[in-house]
């Protein structure tokens, strides 16, 4: 059952319903858009690719989004163009996310987008307040009464189901597709947060530049993305199984189909530059928190995100910064989750709100 604070009622010792209707919650993401709609004590999910294709001389004028819009990638006649409107988190195309926004609501409300609401959209830590605004008007301009932005990241604690009242503190660590959040919550709160705008699209591109090099074979970024899943992982002590696949591109030296066989171990090196990062903006976070939050940290951080999947990552992120994480068991929907159940109550995050619900 949904309940923002994880409070349990005293009679009955279970979390309380609450009423959440016309309500959806957004995690607006580069690679994917996900909608999480509630239902019951449950969620109604829907995953829509962020592409939008549009005409090439009038970027305004859609014609089409989602899984239509992203098998057109790469394949698209000189008058069309198939693009994401988002790029490292940022909205890069007004016209575009707000099809793209309409389409997810349309998804997550039957169709019937004049019934939404409210929504509450997911976006990276360190958005600036004009990021923040474009969301919101977006959100209007797509048909929801009431449009909140908040960080992915208190999102997905909340989508978690971590316990973010209690005052010794929790962490997520959210590898999205274009951006990386790390957040500190306590008391119902954010006391730190740390964003680097890198993720698993840089993966998928360093394994692309990784073949080209080695293979000096060109391969799309779909085949990157799809050896990234299938066999990826880190560098860390633990041993792992290499795995291998196979893709094809096409030969840089003959021009013609070429098939290449990528391992584990390569993509581990794609994704070390990002884990390299990540590891320094966890230590900086690590650097200025409080010793009262440490030990709250130490016992309650959880990973999501798709880049939380690769193997090996929950080992290296102990063996560099000494915090045991644990790897979320839905890391693709927890944002979506957690800002529908915000979108049910939009003063539940203020202060007074948080503070009476901890009584």
């Amino acid at each position: 059952m949904f309940n923002l604070f994880g409070k349990k009622d005293e009679e009955t010792g279970e979390v309380k319903k609450q009423a959440l209707t016309n309500t959806l919650g957004i995690d607006l993401g580069t690679l994917n858009t996900v909608v999480a709609k509630p239902s019951g004590d449950k969620f109604d999910l829907y995953k829509i690719p962020s592409v939008v294709a549009a005409k090439k001389e009038e970027p305004t004028c859609v014609l089409a989004v989602g899984e239509e819009a992203k098998s057109m990638l790469g394949r698209t006649p000189e008058d069309i163009i198939a693009v994401r409107p988002l790029r490292k988190g940022v909205i890069e195309s007004i016209a575009q996310a707000e099809a793209l926004l309409v389409y997810a609501m349309e998804q997550g409300s039957n169709d019937n987008v004049e019934s939404i609401d409210r929504i509450v959209v997911g976006i990276p830590g360190d958005a600036s307040e004009v990021e923040k605004r474009a969301v919101k008007d977006i959100g209007k301009k797509a048909g929801a009464n009431y449009v909140l932005v908040i960080s992915e990241g208190l999102s997905a604690a909340i989508g978690s189901g971590l316990p973010i009242a209690d005052a010794s503190g929790t962490m997520v660590i959210d590898l999205g597709a274009g951006s990386s959040d790390i957040v500190v919550i306590s008391l119902g709160g954010i006391t730190d947060i740390e964003t680097i705008r890198n993720g698993g699209d840089d993966v998928d591109q360093n394994i692309v530049d990784m073949v080209k090099d080695l293979y000096k074979v060109e391969i799309g970024i779909h085949e990157a993305e799809k050896a990234k899943i299938e066999i990826g992982m880190v560098h860390s002590k633990k041993e792992l199984e290499i795995l291998k696949t196979s893709a094809i591109g096409k030969s840089m030296e003959t021009n013609k189909p070429k098939k290449v066989e990528i391992d584990s171990k390569l993509v581990a090196d794609a994704a070390e530059p990002i884990i390299v990062k990540l590891i320094e903006a966890l230590s900086h976070v690590l650097e200025r928190m409080s010793p009262e939050l440490i030990s709250g940290v130490y016992n309650k951080t959880v990973v999501v995100g798709g880049t939380s999947q690769l193997k090996g990552l929950k080992e290296r992120i102990f063996e560099e910064v000494g915090v045991p994480v644990e790897i979320s068991d839905d890391p693709m929907t927890v944002v979506a989750k957690g800002a529908a159940i915000v979108a049910a109550e939009p003063r539940a995050l203020e202060p007074e709100v948080r503070l009476k619900a901890m009584k």
